[in-house]
């Protein structure tokens, strides 16, 4: 027998319950999705420029969640933002 609801429960599992309930607290009655990308893409941008040298893309892309190939775009924007300023 379980202490919550399903969806509370299922975080109970993998938090703790001060947690469960500041969710609950601050969400019951919503519908709440969760992107598939857990950085915004200005973050990635932010920690690519950070960078000096070369960045590895694909071990990027792996961490980040983004493709390879918006790896490249971002850093082609990098780019692009150092040449006009």
């Amino acid at each position: 027998m379980y202490k919550y609801n399903k969806v509370y429960q299922e975080l109970a599992d993998i938090l703790n319950d001060k947690d469960v309930e500041k969710i609950y607290k601050n969400f019951r009655g919503m519908q709440v999705n969760f992107p598939m990308r857990l950085y915004s893409r200005e973050s990635v941008k932010k920690e690519i420029a950070k960078q000096e040298g070369e960045v590895d893309i694909k071990d990027l892309a792996v961490q980040t969640g983004y493709s390879a190939y918006t790896i490249r775009r971002i850093i082609n924007e990098i780019k692009d933002d150092h040449t006009k300023g």
